[in-house]
């Protein structure tokens, strides 16, 4: 018969070691990730706050910045630019909110006589009320506006009282009352120049010569030169209506310029928004994936070491 051999053990060090090594390798990487993600939970902490602040703007709740001019702005004019400027003619009257306007167009009429109109050289025609009225305020213009709803009434009235105290302080700066004085004491020399209008004359069109008149007619217009002869004022010197004038209009520009400006200003600001709210989503989203990153790979960690010192417990226990 056949001798039996009797079967070696199997040495299980060898697998057992690469367990083991592949167990700390796994350990040791689990470590590092999560070490890394913690430290990414500083990032994922602020993604967290900024998000939540982002999201939390209301891009409604940003309001116009109301728009304001000072006397300053107002005396920054072209005296060249201002000189002999004329005003729009009025439409025609309408009633509505009369007694403000009324009211309103004595007291801005008063600022102009008592600050600008004193400054008249004897020979200067003064402004009348009406024309006044229709240079600067045309009240009946602004009626028929309100009428159609084409012009907020208390918008209006009160740009109108801030045009009044701006025009106030304006009145009373230094660089107003020189430019006034200047005016006053200011010698005009007299000039002509030569000015080239059009007139319409009516002539013969065609002529019938056998019957020596003329048979049919018509019109053309013909050039016409004549010489007018005025006043003119040294460069860099204005009249008190023209100043008040160039004062009145720098206002209402200035106005409509810082309206538009805080417009856009306001408009950006709500895009912003809008655009930080959908960051502060994608911020949040980021910071809820960086902190269950975190939370698996610990729970990892967490289940292999216990099953690790479970074996370790297991193997010192007497058999």
């Amino acid at each position: 018969m056949d001798q039996i051999t009797e079967l070696e053990p199997v040495d299980r060090s060898d697998f057992s070691s690469i367990l083991n090594w592949m167990e700390c390798t796994y350990l040791a990487v689990l470590r590092a990730g999560a070490l890394v993600v913690a430290t990414l939970l500083l990032y994922a902490t602020w993604l967290g706050l900024s998000g939540i602040y982002k999201v939390s703007r209301d891009a409604k709740s940003v309001q116009e910045v109301p728009a304001v001019v000072t006397a300053q702005e107002v005396t920054d004019i072209d005296l060249k630019g201002a000189q002999g400027a004329k005003a729009q003619a009025p439409v025609d009257p309408l009633q509505n909110a009369r007694a403000f306007y009324k009211g309103f167009g004595q007291r801005y009429a008063a600022l102009y006589r008592s600050k600008f109109e004193a400054f008249l050289q004897q020979s200067d025609p003064k402004m009348s009320d009406p024309d006044f009225d229709a240079q600067f305020l045309r009240q009946n213009e602004r009626l028929d506006a309100i009428k159609r709803d084409d012009l907020n009434f208390e918008k209006d009235k009160a740009d109108l009282e801030a045009l009044l105290k701006v025009m106030t302080e304006a009145a009373g700066a230094k660089v107003s009352t020189d430019r006034l004085r200047a005016y006053q004491t200011a010698k005009k020399s007299i000039v002509s120049r030569v000015v080239t209008e059009t007139k319409t004359e009516r002539y013969c069109s065609y002529y019938g010569y056998y019957i020596n008149q003329c048979i049919s007619w018509d019109t053309r217009e013909v050039p016409v030169k004549r010489v007018v002869t005025e006043a003119k004022l040294p460069d860099g010197v204005i009249s008190p209506s023209d100043l008040f004038r160039a004062y009145h209009e720098k206002f209402i520009s200035t106005l409509v310029a810082h309206r538009t400006d805080n417009a856009a200003m306001a408009e950006s600001t709500r895009e912003d928004i809008v655009q930080d709210n959908a960051k502060g989503a994608q911020s949040l989203w980021t910071a809820m994936l960086v902190v269950g990153g975190f939370v698996v790979l610990m729970f990892l960690f967490l289940l292999i070491a216990l099953e690790r010192h479970q074996r370790r417990i297991a193997g010192t226990r007497p058999a």
